[in-house]
């Protein structure tokens, strides 16, 4: 069986499984319920969503000190959770597995969590293997045609909740923000930065379905090297990767990477917080008054306090 369709049958089984566990007593923190949904009045396409529950009944989050943070075990890890919350393993490569774990905390629909062997008690930094999975993930889907699931990596200081090797499966059918930002050039192979006429900004790696797997190879090495150095310089820092769904629709994966001018430790729950969701133009809000004074202007102020400037 080619790893296409391999892919296409684990994902309609891991829908097929977390559907169940949604109906399961105990397993998940709530039923996902978003409540309201809506653009943000503007031409850029915010979308935020209401979704309470989330910030009253999520797991406390952990603050992780630095970027090359050392693994705690006496701390939640995803050793802890119940067996029922590990929707399956997939096998990569010859002595990898990849645990996929619900987020017992979902944001959208499928909110899945992507473990890099878990067993080996790796910390929240990432790793030029994960990468390289959840670019094959993506990319396979992609070539079936389905744009909708997206995936997000928080590092330590930039909304990391669990020190723990993780990145998101996410479910947004929407349009948001990230779908529609002209590019520029910057340099080979095929890294750009988001055009100065948007109003945030970002370093995009791009990968193509026609790419050979020696080019593939190089573009995840290039992409990687550049996330060890932000590591290696204390810089924290958030991706968000996307297949195209414009012009090169079906053919091109796109991975944003957002860099912090600082740490953020505080998550409060009484507002919204800047992690790889909002950067992306995803906004999920917790309190119905802030949902309702939410505008685009004041996200992209908030963004751009904490990520703006860094690349000049």
């Amino acid at each position: 069986m080619s790893q296409r369709n391999l892919i296409k049958l684990q994902l309609n089984e891991l829908k097929q499984k977390w559907q169940q566990l949604q109906d399961l007593p105990n397993i998940f923190a709530y039923r996902l319920n978003v409540s309201k949904s809506r653009y943000l009045p503007g031409k850029h396409k915010f979308y935020a969503e209401l979704n309470p529950e989330r910030t009253a009944l999520r797991r406390p989050p952990q603050t992780i000190a630095s970027l090359d943070p050392c693994f705690d075990e006496d701390k939640f890890n995803f050793n802890k959770i119940k067996p029922e919350e590990c929707l399956m393993l997939i096998s990569y490569h010859e002595q990898s597995s990849i645990s996929m774990i619900i987020n017992n905390s979902p944001l959208t629909l499928y909110h899945t969590l992507i473990c890099p062997n878990v067993a080996q008690c790796l910390p929240q930094r990432i790793t030029l293997e994960a990468l390289s999975f959840c670019v094959d993930f993506l990319m396979a889907l992609l070539q079936q045609g389905e744009l909708n699931f997206r995936i997000g990596y928080n590092s330590p200081g930039a909304l990391a909740s669990v020190n723990h090797l993780h990145l998101h499966l996410m479910y947004i059918e929407k349009d948001i923000y990230v779908d529609h930002v002209k590019l520029q050039f910057l340099t080979h192979p095929d890294i750009y930065r988001l055009d100065e006429t948007m109003p945030t900004e970002a370093i995009c790696f791009q990968i193509n379905t026609e790419d050979s797997e020696a080019l593939k190879i190089e573009k995840l090495q290039r992409l990687n090297e550049f996330l060890q150095w932000l590591c290696n310089n204390n810089m924290p820092h958030n991706l968000f990767l996307t297949p195209e769904r414009g012009q090169q629709q079906g053919k091109t994966l796109k991975v944003f990477v957002y860099v912090r001018k600082e740490y953020c430790f505080v998550k409060n729950v009484n507002t919204y917080n800047i992690g790889f969701c909002e950067l992306a133009g995803y906004m999920p809000v917790g309190a119905l008054q802030l949902y309702e004074q939410l505008n685009e202007s004041e996200a992209i102020e908030r963004i751009n306090k904490e990520t703006g400037d860094v690349f000049s």
